[in-house]
């Protein structure tokens, strides 16, 4: 049975002004996996007890390849391109107001929040050494309740071989930023005392520290507060763009490092929050959306159509540039219905032409509900209540029947075409079955 040692308790209460006390206190209170004394009377399972036989939850937080890829594609600098890390102890070094040191920290018995406060503690001591912190795994009582959980150095570990590969990949492959390092911490309740302890640290990386202008910018040290994102949302609902909110905070600060988070972290939070407003209401928050646009530009054009449910069927949609350009550049007009990568697997119809650079320039878009000629029609004719009447002289489509229906039936004189690409589909499908 392991002696507890004098500094058991991992919170802490106040600040320190050297880090040289957090090794040495840290180190007098390791606790070894081997050595730790299991026997306690709260119904605690044992680390080399069956987690089958006994209930026991374990919950490995190890990033999968998807997960860390998208996490670190938010990155302003990225992770993956920065070496965090240790630095060397030096005997009476300066070190920030918010450093922390283990032999001021007290015991405590409140349980639910400690393993949140251990992450906080841990995330400002790897700010002061220069590294990021991962939550990497969570074990669990037979109720729920957590009882150990374990932070790495976000260069713990190393990728899956197979998902160091670029085949059949959703994400872009990045740089690999994982190393093996061995820095962790971990705590634990213990039931004998009703305290959170310290049950193993390892302060020792294999990398390189990052610089301290670089420390800002790595993952766990980079945050939007409740303050931050009220001012933000406040902002974006009066019609600011992101860039112009950034560059206010980032003035406010007076630096890109003074901000608390990056430019990425803003879009992601105003991503996140519009998807928590659609999530309950996508047709209802999309023609909020059209209506504020048309505030904005009022000629923005949008039209939509509703079964007798009140359920919305279509919606078309063009802003003041598209409409401008179809004038000047409608001549031909190409459009398909084949593209359905949306939740509701509902068809995306773009209307699409060529400017005088031959670039490719946007007319208009759709959301049907449905593919059949009487949706056509309906799509047809609200294009050209959009476009002032004006016909285009000719049209690509592919080869569908009750597209080809509609398109004779509205754009009546108007030259019609099936796309190359099409073409080629149906007559290499002929050719394969007649083969």
């Amino acid at each position: 049975m392991a002696v507890a040692p004098k500094i058991n308790a991992l919170m802490m209460e106040s600040d320190v002004n050297n880090i040289a006390i957090v090794r040495f206190e840290i180190l007098r209170s390791k606790i070894a996996y081997d050595e730790f004394d299991n026997d306690d009377n709260h119904g605690e399972h044992t680390d080399d007890q069956n987690d089958e036989n006994h209930g026991e939850h374990t919950d490995s937080l190890n990033t999968s390849e998807a997960q860390f890829d998208t996490q670190l594609e938010y990155d302003y600098y990225g992770e993956s391109d920065l070496d965090t890390g240790h630095i060397d102890d030096v005997e009476g070094a300066s070190v920030p107001e918010d450093s922390v040191d283990m032999s001021q920290a007290t015991p405590s018995a409140s349980q639910p929040e400690k393993p949140q406060k251990a992450y906080s503690f841990y995330n400002r001591y790897a700010k002061d050494y220069g590294f990021s912190v991962r939550l990497d795994q969570v074990k669990r009582f037979d109720d729920g309740v957590i009882r150990l959980r374990r932070f790495v150095c976000s260069r713990q570990g190393r990728r899956p071989k197979n998902q160091l590969t670029t085949e059949g990949r959703v994400y872009r492959h990045r740089p690999e930023s994982r190393c093996g390092c061995k820095a962790r911490l971990v705590v634990k309740f213990d039931g004998r005392t009703g305290f959170w302890v310290v049950e193993d640290f390892r302060d020792k990386h294999n990398h390189d520290p990052a610089e301290p202008c670089q420390t800002p910018f790595l993952r766990s040290h980079r945050t939007i507060n409740d303050a931050q994102r009220s001012e933000i949302l406040s902002l974006g609902s009066m019609g600011v763009r992101k860039h112009l909110i950034m560059r206010k905070f980032i003035a406010g600060s007076g630096s890109f490092a003074g901000v608390g988070f990056t430019r990425k972290d803003l879009y992601n939070m105003c991503s996140r929050e519009r998807r928590r407003l659609i999530f309950h209401g996508d047709a209802t928050t999309a023609i909020r959306i059209m209506a504020k646009r048309k505030k904005r530009d009022p000629e923005f054009f949008y039209e939509y159509d509703v079964d007798e449910k009140g359920r919305l069927k279509h919606m078309f949609w063009c802003d003041s540039q598209s409409r401008r350009d179809y004038q000047d550049y409608g001549d031909v007009l190409v459009f398909d219905s084949t593209y359905k990568m949306n939740k509701y697997k509902m068809p995306f119809v773009p209307f699409v032409g060529l400017n005088n650079h031959r670039r490719t320039t946007v007319f208009g878009c759709a959301i049907l509900s449905s593919e059949n000629e009487q949706t056509y029609v309906w799509l047809l004719k609200t294009f050209l209540k959009a476009m002032c009447q004006q016909k285009p002289k000719a049209v690509i489509t592919d080869a569908d029947a009750a597209m080809i229906g509609a398109i004779g039936e509205v754009f009546s004189g108007v030259s019609h075409r099936i796309c190359s690409f099409h073409i080629e589909k149906i007559w290499r499908c002929i050719y394969l079955t007649s083969h």
